[in-house]
């Protein structure tokens, strides 16, 4: 974004001697527009080098793998993710229970490397020497309290937002101790299942912010938390819609609208444009699924009407949310 004024402002200053000629030069280039950031590219670079390394490793143990041994396979990714790991240790800043500035990017990248390859070895050595055995799925549980405790300690959101998933993961793969009164089927279990997670993950969230105990990781958490309640009665509402006989449809659709109104209202008072704009969509689905039952005889044009009538206002609740929330800031 250039800026006329603001260049012939530098170039004033220079010649008066307020600023240094090497100063002056840096800050004409922003103010002229020639000093482009590409930061973004950069960090997409390095998280696909990461996506890359990790399916070559994985590629490359499936092709040699009877002929190097598995021991072999499952020393050499150990100790690449120690390797990955030790860079990682000496380059990042002391632990804080606040926000870190390390210097570069490049860090996070390597350290989720190393994180990547050692969950890999886990699961090598899982699969090839089966040490829990029937437990197998803990290895999940070991992988999210190791990617939790590695994002604490170098203040990364990227593993803290894989600790949640894996944790999520473990209960879904798991399936013990519901909480349900019921010998429900797997479907209902699976719902039970990615219900309290989501509701453990706000939990989470709002306990590090209340604490200010990384603080700054609570966006991560409730995000995870809030996508996972509203993903999960979405698919269990497209579910049922298609099924014949309908079971619980409506009951679904006033959680999710309930799940989006409540979301709606504390991100509006939060100034959360994005979480808004996740709970009004939710109530939108959420008032859908309630009318499909009504609208199963009225025809594809009038049930498209209304999903595009739907659609509109949710777009147009978001728009107007995010200028109302501009002006307020």
């Amino acid at each position: 974004m250039t800026d006329p004024d603001v260049a012939v402002a530098i170039d004033d200053l220079e010649r008066r001697g307020v600023l240094l000629a090497p100063t002056a030069a840096a800050l004409r280039r922003v103010a002229t527009g020639s000093l482009i950031s590409v930061r973004e590219e950069l960090r997409f670079l390095l998280w696909a080098g990461v996506a890359l390394i990790a399916a070559g490793a994985g590629l490359l143990v499936k092709v040699n793998l009877e002929r190097i041994g598995p021991v072999t396979v499952a020393a050499v990714l150990g100790a690449a993710s120690a390797l990955c790991l030790a860079w990682a240790w000496r380059r990042s800043p002391a632990f804080t229970w606040g926000e870190t500035s390390a210097e570069g990017f490049a860090l996070d990248y390597v350290l989720l490397l190393g994180a990547l390859l050692a969950a890999a070895d886990l699961a090598f050595v899982e699969v090839k020497f089966t040490p829990l055995g029937a437990a197998w799925p803990r290895h999940l549980l070991v992988v999210a309290v190791a990617y939790g405790a590695l994002a604490f300690r170098f203040d990364s959101k990227t593993l803290f937002s894989l600790a949640l998933t894996s944790f999520a993961a473990w209960r879904g793969v798991s399936l013990t101790r519901v909480s349900v009164p019921w010998d429900a089927p797997v479907e209902d279990r699976l719902v039970v299942e990615a219900l309290i997670c989501g509701v453990i993950f706000l939990g989470v969230g709002g306990l590090l912010e209340r604490t200010r105990r990384k603080a700054h990781f609570e966006p991560v958490a409730a995000w995870l938390g809030w996508l996972l309640i509203a993903g999960t009665l979405m698919s269990r509402i497209l579910r049922d819609v298609e099924a014949y006989p309908r079971v619980g449809v409506t009951l679904y659709a006033f959680a999710l609208a309930g799940c989006g109104i409540v979301l709606a209202v504390f991100s509006w008072e939060e100034a959360r444009i994005g979480r808004f704009a996740l709970g009004v969509g939710a109530m939108a689905f959420g008032l859908w699924g309630m009318t499909a039952d009504m609208l199963e005889g009225a025809g594809v044009v009038v049930q498209s009407l209304v999903v595009i009538v739907l659609a509109g206002l949710t777009l147009g609740a978001i728009l107007r949310a995010q200028a109302l929330m501009k002006r307020r800031q």
